[in-house]
């Protein structure tokens, strides 16, 4: 890894001034959380590629609808579950929107239908001998849905987890602990809205969440040296277009038709791939919506004692 790259108490120490002076100055912000497994061989070449396409988009973003931008990147040797986790910690109260962008390694457990989003694989890449051991690998990862979680409890009005990573199905059941975690992100979180108009997005009495995953459980997700990730390829090339198509200052950004777009889109690319087993490539994104009212959350922290 490059050794010029800035040590991460020296990043995260930036990272909250600049939050700070754009709570003081009362300018309308995006905080943008990068995850890149940049360190790892196989991954890095397209791990750079993803990481940088994103920060151009979000970037891009804010300058349309006259929002600051704030990113950190955790990557290269900054690059594990502790770093993320204190950057969460980190990121201060009330952010108008705050992006979660991870691209790396994923995966599902057997058995487990029930969560659909990954397991993100957090290990800084090393030759330690127990590097591949189940007990090393689940102390390292966390659920998408469950990192969604953790970046609800700051209070920012709109969270956003994207996960550009395989879904592939591992040969080992989730443990107690793993599960326990599960359910209680699924008890707190709020049912998957069926609506989501301009109307209910910019309420500023909604607390809204979005959750996406690059591939359905089962399936890999496709990573191309010349381009970066299938995924985040084309979701930053919609972006770009519905910036082009959408007034300039205006405060809405429609994050379900891109979804949608970018989801037909990395599909229909995928098929034209060919995968370890010789079949074309079947790339299905995932996504949900949450919105949840002020006062409907007041009544459920209430109902539990909160």
């Amino acid at each position: 890894m490059d050794n010029q790259q800035e040590n991460f108490s020296t990043l995260l120490k930036s990272f909250k001034e600049k939050i700070a002076d754009l709570k003081d100055d009362k300018k309308n912000r995006l905080v943008l959380i990068l995850m890149s497994n940049t360190h790892d061989p196989v991954l890095k070449i397209g791990c750079v590629k993803d990481a940088a396409a994103a920060r151009k988009s979000f970037k891009e973003i804010c300058s349309h609808i006259g929002y600051q931008f704030c990113c950190i990147e955790i990557s290269g040797d900054n690059y594990n579950s502790k770093n993320l986790l204190t950057t969460f910690d980190s990121m201060g109260l009330y952010n108008d929107v705050t992006v979660f962008y991870f691209t790396g390694h994923g995966f599902s457990y057997k058995k487990d239908s029930k969560s659909k989003y990954p397991q993100l694989d957090m290990r800084h890449h090393s030759n330690r001998a127990d590097f591949n051991d189940m007990d090393f690998i689940e102390q390292n990862t966390q659920n998408l849905k469950v990192l969604l979680q953790i970046m609800r409890l700051y209070g920012g009005r709109i969270n956003i987890a994207i996960a550009d990573c395989c879904n592939t199905t591992i040969k080992h059941p989730r443990k107690k602990n793993s599960t326990t975690e599960l359910a209680i992100a699924d008890d707190v979180m709020v049912a998957v809205s069926k609506r989501f108009t301009q109307k209910l997005y910019t309420d500023e009495d909604n607390m809204v969440c979005i959750l996406v995953a690059s591939s359905t459980q089962g399936e890999p997700s496709i990573a191309d040296n010349d381009i970066g990730s299938l995924f985040t390829h084309f979701f930053t090339k919609t972006i770009k277009t519905f910036l082009t198509d959408n007034i300039k200052g205006k405060q809405y950004f429609p994050w379900v038709k891109a979804l949608k777009t970018t989801t037909a889109t990395a599909l229909k690319e995928s098929k034209t791939y060919k995968m370890e087993n010789e079949e074309p490539g079947n790339q299905n994104a995932v996504f949900d919506v949450f919105i949840e009212s002020d006062s409907h959350f007041a009544k459920r922290m209430a109902k539990h004692g909160l």
